[in-house]
């Protein structure tokens, strides 16, 4: 069996199941956002680790230097706020080819300090190897109350999901830097592009939500609505359902969608990178997150039993089963423009 047959989380559960005895007292181990170990008395430390490759995850004709710094970053502090945690310290691994011009080891750096002090986070060591394709690895470590962590094991049949922002907007960034020219104002084209090459991580709002104890589950959207809500739906195992006119889009993303005659829904549901936050609740928290949170959130779905599946329902009421894909790094997603 090759691995592009089971996928990414395929693989995933199969390592899992091969280290179920090598867990240890972890409070959250393998097949969450990060691992959670109990460091004293009502404190966790929390332990995340990301990679970007080239020619996989960006390329060097529309990323800068410092914007893979800031992404290899930015991408961990996702994880840390999705279980509603403050980031402290990281540790950066590089892949380097003896060619590259320092110039551009600069340039990461640069990025990297940037919203390293941006988020208060420190800088304290790493690793260099030879590569002949550039890798940037990042390792961030943090800590949280150990009855405010949140993970992705809590949803409960009844609870209404949530999600932080917009979507799309990265997808939608992703084709403007694939193309040549798109039929878009140039002030929305750079918001989308941004929104792609250095997104900003959702830690004050993951701080917000986990502190009062509204989520019974959560995740940052990396792969894609879809794909992380199935996250949640197998750690938790539970169903759920999507309301296809409640799902928040980007506006430049739908203009730019119906520009080339593509469904922008689709971006929303597949397209990935957007580092909101999706979360459950229970329906007694919907007044106070409405009224209270200080930041945009909206009521996408409900949870369903296990053996629902996953469906959405569109603006005449009709349930669709959806099927369950996303990002998958063993399996190319046409979504990103890959083959």
């Amino acid at each position: 069996m090759k691995l592009k047959e089971i996928g990414e989380f395929g693989l995933i559960r199969r390592i899992r199941s091969s280290l179920k005895d090598s867990q240890g007292k972890a409070v959250l181990g393998i097949g969450d956002d990060g691992a959670a170990l109990k460091i004293a008395p009502g404190k966790l430390a929390l332990f995340t680790l990301d990679t970007l490759v080239e020619n996989t995850h960006f390329k060097w004709n529309y990323a800068s230097a410092g914007d893979v710094g800031w992404k290899a970053l930015a991408v961990n502090i996702s994880d840390i706020a999705a279980m509603g945690g403050i980031p402290t310290y990281c540790l950066v691994g590089l892949g380097l080819s003896g060619t590259l011009k320092i110039d551009l080891v600069d340039g990461l750096y640069k990025g990297l300090k940037e919203i390293a002090g941006r988020y208060g986070i420190g800088v304290v060591g790493g690793d260099v190897v030879r590569s002949l394709e550039f890798f940037i690895t990042v390792c961030l470590l943090g800590e949280v109350a150990e009855e405010g962590i949140s993970s992705r094991s809590g949803a409960k049949v009844g609870d209404l999901i949530f999600v932080t922002g917009e979507l799309g907007a990265a997808a939608a960034g992703l084709i403007c830097l694939n193309t040549a020219h798109v039929n878009l104002a140039s002030r929305k084209k750079e918001f989308l592009v941004q929104k792609h090459l250095r997104p900003s991580p959702r830690l004050k709002e993951g701080q917000w939500i986990a502190g009062r104890r509204l989520a019974t589950a959560m995740i940052d959207i990396s792969d894609g609505l879809i794909s992380d809500l199935s996250r949640i739906r197998e750690e938790s195992r539970v169903g759920a359902v999507l309301w296809e006119e409640r799902i928040p889009m980007a506006l430049p993303a739908r203009e730019l969608a119906r520009s080339i005659g593509r469904p922008p829904l689709n971006w929303a549901l597949y397209g990935g990178e957007d580092y909101e936050l999706l979360f459950t609740a229970s329906p007694d928290k919907k007044k106070l997150l409405e009224q209270q949170a200080d930041f945009p959130v909206s009521c996408i779905g409900e949870v369903l039993k296990w053996e629902k599946g996953m469906a959405l329902k569109d603006g005449e009421g009709r349930l669709v089963r959806i099927e369950e894909k996303g990002y998958n790094h063993l399996a190319p997603s046409p979504e990103r423009g890959e083959k």
